[in-house]
């Protein structure tokens, strides 16, 4: 286990209110950029510990800010063209900030206070907000986040970079804006839907056996690379209106080959050319992936 210390925000699972912002960096001054990181995780709420932020940077920024050292597999996103013609955009900014709390006054507040400190050194490129439904369900009605690890232990190995390896202790991430279409999603039968996510609706329970479609989401991101499952820690977020809404995909893990290799099996970029069925229904927007540093390790680049 690490000796350094992962962002709390990671394993935070009490908040009820959410803010994602993503930002592309405009100023080349090094000094200025570390000093509006700083100032943005400052926390503005009244009282200690009522918002908690992550803060996670993308490969060219962490290189700007920390020229000595990157995590072995982190890598700019790229687009992915799958079958059917399906596809996942890269929209791959610089910096990205995760907000969590019970108040969504409070959230906001501190979005409030990144976006005033972050507007001189860099563009917003992405910002919503998220929010718990019913418990971890997502809009489509199943819930999200079924098949993370159970304990705390299995999801910090799931999630954290091990110890001896650059960037220990801290986390790859990666953020997807997922736009669901929800009157094709409601117009067909929940048995049918079922088997596209590949658990029961009310009861929850994975399907088994012949009742398990090999193009079911479940079986599509379920995975093993060489013998070792490609387990990751779900964080994501359902948002939106009446009008857009869909799923803020937000996930940790240890090695990038645990995000692609589940993004190539969704996308029918395997052998076997399959796709998950669910993205007929979800279509993502925006993609980006992104290193979430430890505590130590960020402190230690924003020094000015």
């Amino acid at each position: 286990m690490s000796n350094k210390t992962p962002q709390a925000g990671i394993f935070n699972e009490e908040a009820k209110h959410f803010y994602f912002l993503e930002y592309r960096l405009t100023q080349p001054d090094l000094s200025q950029l570390k000093k509006a990181l700083a100032l943005s995780l400052t926390d503005t709420s009244q009282a200690p510990d009522r918002v908690s932020i992550v803060v996670s940077l993308g490969k060219q920024a962490w290189q700007q800010l920390q020229p000595n050292w990157t995590p072995a597999t982190l890598e700019s996103f790229t687009t992915l063209h799958g079958q059917q013609g399906h596809s996942a955009i890269s929209t791959q900014a610089d910096v990205f900030f995760w907000l969590q709390g019970h108040d969504i006054a409070d959230v906001f507040d501190q979005a409030m206070h990144i976006q005033a400190t972050m507007q001189s050194v860099a563009e917003l490129s992405l910002e919503q907000r998220g929010f718990d439904y019913h418990h971890s369900m997502d809009l489509i009605g199943f819930e999200d986040g079924s098949a993370n690890p159970k304990t705390d232990e299995l999801k910090r190995d799931a999630a954290l970079i091990p110890k001896g390896q650059a960037g220990e202790g801290g986390s790859l991430v990666l953020s997807q804006k997922w736009v669901h279409d929800l009157t094709k999603w409601n117009g067909i039968p929940v048995h049918c839907q079922e088997a596209i996510v590949g658990r029961t609706k009310v009861e929850n329970i994975e399907l088994e056996g012949d009742a398990m479609p090999d193009d079911s989401h479940i079986s599509r991101t379920d995975l093993k690379v060489d013998g070792e499952p490609m387990k990751i820690y779900r964080r994501s977020a359902p948002f939106g209106t009446v009008q857009e809404n869909g799923l803020l995909f937000l996930a940790f893990a240890k090695e990038l080959v645990r995000f692609s290799s589940q993004l190539e099996s969704m996308y029918g970029l395997t052998e076997d050319k399959k796709i998950d069925q669910l993205i007929n229904y979800s279509k993502a927007v925006s993609s980006s992936y992104w290193f979430a540093p430890a505590v130590e390790d960020l402190d230690e680049v924003l020094k000015a």
